[in-house]
């Protein structure tokens, strides 16, 4: 086999620099020459992904200063750079495109089916580090700490007084309802970790057999059962243009006035203006997310006025261990595909 052109773009994440750390070593020996494009001007994540062209969304820096530093790469590996069909085309003699997300969104699929070019990608990457969030947030919100910490800075010692510490009172987990509205890779560990806190599941993903849910300890149920029978609902599922506002004003209104709603999956999944007047007019109990659909949001955004809400800056994938699993499943694919044996992680086209 001849030997392959290898480009990493350094768009500047944690995970990028994961690649450059692990590809050298599992490409060893192999028919590659690799390339690092340096972070550029307008390459390096200096600020959440805003970029978002009609084809391709939530990257970093330009498609056409990109598509001028492709050429004669066989494998172009990214983590959030664009990969337009104008990239492609900067490289007639691309054959794979490896991108270390779990959804890749910032990659044109159907531009590079029609090229001819393969797409793979890195699901789960960050699931195990996305259910662990979810289960801290689901605490935090059962246990009021977010009020616990402003009460501490605001009463110091004042706290201990049993008056004081009578208003935290919170609520266990055993015997409570978890909702969990999709059924993937990180729904699925939600599970598991909810069950060892003694929780109900319940469980609506309609594209996931019930057999499979039944399987693994929970109950399938419609959006309507799940949303008015939970005691927490958690959002795991992927906002596909019939899912945008999947919760909105009507969802709000099944939930009990008790209840806490989470999200780790994606802002687009809420209609914030309806999740903003069920907090502010106590609906529900509280919620908590680490998704917006503006990120980072305004200054003024009403979201930062209420006190039953906590915010998390987008953390899902933020651990040590996640942009190294991206890493080493794209390695993994790129050793595939250099010895001629079939991919794990081939992505289907977009359109």
């Amino acid at each position: 086999m001849r030997r392959m052109r290898l480009v990493i773009v350094d768009d500047g994440t944690l995970t990028a620099r994961a690649l450059i750390k692990e590809l050298p070593s599992a490409l060893a020996g192999r028919p590659v020459d690799m390339e690092i494009l340096p972070a550029g001007d307008r390459c390096a994540a200096t600020s959440a992904p805003s970029g978002d062209t009609g084809r391709v969304r939530e990257f970093y820096g330009s498609p056409a200063e990109l598509a001028g530093r492709v050429t004669g790469a066989n494998i172009l590996v990214v983590h959030k750079a664009p990969v337009t069909g104008e990239v492609m085309d900067g490289a007639p003699d691309l054959r794979l495109i490896a991108c270390a997300r779990a959804h890749p969104v910032n990659v044109d699929v159907a531009a590079a089916a029609k090229r001819g070019i393969t797409v793979v990608h890195a699901p789960g990457r960050a699931a195990e580090s996305t259910a662990d969030l979810t289960m801290a947030l689901l605490l935090h919100l059962a246990r009021q700490l977010g009020e616990v910490c402003h009460q501490i800075g605001r009463l110091g010692p004042g706290l201990w007084q049993y008056d004081c510490r009578s208003f935290l009172e919170g609520l266990e987990l055993a015997g409570k309802t978890l909702g969990i509205v999709g059924f993937g890779q990180v729904g699925r560990r939600v599970a598991v970790r909810a069950k060892a806190f003694g929780m109900h599941l319940l469980v609506h993903s309609p594209h996931v057999d019930p057999a499979q849910i039944r399987a693994a300890g929970c109950r399938p149920a419609s959006l309507e059962e799940l949303l008015s029978s939970a005691d927490f609902v958690s959002l795991h599922t992927r906002p596909w243009p019939e899912k945008i506002g999947l919760i909105g004003a009507a969802q709000l209104d099944m939930m009990k006035s008790s209840a806490c709603l989470i999200n780790t999956a994606r802002g687009e999944l809420v209609d914030e203006a309806a999740l903003y007047r069920a907090l502010k007019e106590k609906k529900i109990r509280a919620a908590a997310l680490d998704v917006l659909v503006q990120e980072p949001p305004p200054p003024e955004h009403p979201f930062f006025t209420l006190s039953n809400l906590f915010l998390t800056p987008h953390l899902g994938g933020k651990t040590e261990a996640a942009p190294v699993r991206a890493a080493r499943i794209i390695a993994g694919e790129i050793v595939n595909f250099l010895a001629g044996r079939p991919l794990e992680h081939v992505v289907a086209r977009n359109d």
